[in-house]
């Protein structure tokens, strides 16, 4: 397994859609990293968890070979990789790790979570304790979930770095488990696809997608951890990579303080992620209140109770990769309600009805009325109240966001039916 030579943070999306990471791997297995000039810690977490899947999991001998005169190959020796695998030699390096690199550190109980977050904070040494609740509280909820649902092996495994000039934080966590969307298969067996779990466990716990306060039955997790951490990334000017198997979103905090978000997915055998991982970019200078980022996040799960159907709509930013969908580019009937209430019956309603995603692309349509949404949307809204879980509003500019939120909020006060017996999820 030769590891191509740079993997910086913008390579992440073409290497998750690309990749290909053997399930059924040859009885000895020989990750190179020789050819390596810069590795970001994401690679190097994921290349480390899976050589453990396949030494631990597998059963299969690994061998780590990597040129430690390099600078690249100093970095990736004390940040642990041979230590992971009992291969260092005690040899001395030449280059080493930066000194606020929190090295490969493996957690395999709930126990190892909280002396493990101290850690992070003292070789870290951020000396700030507004971003230092913000990375205590993500780690918890990231390694908690690795835990608790994962049904990982190995654990899980995570690495941080923080960049003093650039004030900015990388929290990588990952694990070669089940996957976020068969850990909620048992209870929730309409979410069929990993665009759909993604979509659901980055919801609040009492968001109108499934059943109301669905999440309330997860057991000890109250359903909040990765939608609050989306949201602290989010609202401290950062961002956060989830992927789980076929799909990866990227959601980010954009110059209105809004998400910005944008779904891959994998079309390759292998490709992607065979597990779960996160990869957490957290701003010094944004978090100047970290009390105020978590009320703020109450806030929205609150109103998740009032307003199911409204919070748990999903404004992305492009048209997803996604194969199982149907496009309906609106600008080709703009402000035409009669046509609108056309496409609604002839080709929102019976591809929801097939399980298909329908995808709602809003480019070069500047704004939408209220009345043009009703024609369009009330009805599904109306009938169909597990609805968001299959749409996507691409390309939305706010006003057209905000006439969307309008229309799903009193379509969800109108007194609902049985719904057919041909619907799907």
């Amino acid at each position: 397994m030769k590891v191509p030579d740079n993997l910086p943070d913008k390579n992440l999306i073409s290497f998750y859609k690309g990749w290909c990471w053997p399930k059924n791997p040859d009885n000895s297995i020989l990750i190179d990293f020789t050819d390596v000039n810069h590795i970001s810690p994401w690679a190097l977490t994921q290349f480390a968890a899976y050589g453990l899947w396949v030494k631990e999991a597998k059963h299969k001998n690994i061998k780590i070979k990597l040129n430690e005169r390099s600078s690249a190959g100093a970095f990736i020796a004390r940040s642990g990789l041979l230590d992971l695998f009992d291969q260092a030699d005690g040899a001395e390096i030449d280059e080493y790790l930066p000194e606020k690199t929190v090295p490969l550190t493996r957690i395999t109980s709930s126990q190892e979570i909280l002396p493990f977050t101290k850690n992070v904070m003292n070789i870290l040494k951020i000396e700030d304790a507004e971003i230092e609740g913000a990375i205590k509280y993500s780690l918890i909820e990231l390694l908690r979930n690795v835990l608790q649902h994962s049904k990982s092996q190995i654990g899980g495994l995570a690495m941080a770095e923080y960049y003093p000039t650039k004030e900015l934080v990388k929290l990588v966590v990952a694990d070669l488990g089940i996957g976020i969307q068969a850990s909620l298969q048992e209870k929730y067996p309409e979410i069929a696809e990993d665009y759909q779990a993604l979509k659901f466990a980055t919801q609040p716990h009492i968001s109108g997608t499934f059943n109301y306060g669905a999440y309330q039955s997860m057991g000890d997790n109250a359903g909040l951890g990765l939608f609050f951490i989306k949201q602290i990334a989010s609202l401290a000017g950062g961002c956060l990579y989830l992927g789980s198997y076929d799909c990866l979103f990227d959601i980010w905090n954009t110059r209105d303080d809004n998400h910005g978000k944008k779904i891959f997915s994998v079309t390759k055998d292998e490709a992607g992620w065979p597990g779960t991982f996160a990869m957490m970019h957290l701003n010094k200078g944004r978090v100047a209140d970290f009390d105020a980022i978590l009320r703020t996040c109450r806030k929205i799960s609150d109103e998740a109770r009032n307003n199911p159907i409204e919070m748990s709509l999903d404004f992305i930013d492009e048209v997803p990769e996604i194969s199982n969908k149907e496009w309906v580019r609106v600008e080709d009937f703009e402000e035409d309600v009669e046509t609108a209430g056309i496409i609604r019956e002839s080709s929102i309603r019976p591809a929801l009805a097939e399980g298909r995603f329908v995808v709602l692309d809003f480019e070069n349509v500047p704004f939408a009325t209220q009345s043009f949404i009703h024609a369009l949307m009330y009805k599904i809204f109306r009938d169909y109240p597990n609805v968001t879980n299959s749409l996507f509003f691409a390309n939305c500019p706010h006003s057209t966001q905000e006439a969307i939120q309008i229309v799903a909020s009193y379509a969800a006060v109108e007194e609902k039916g049985g719904l057919p017996n041909n619907w799907q999820i």
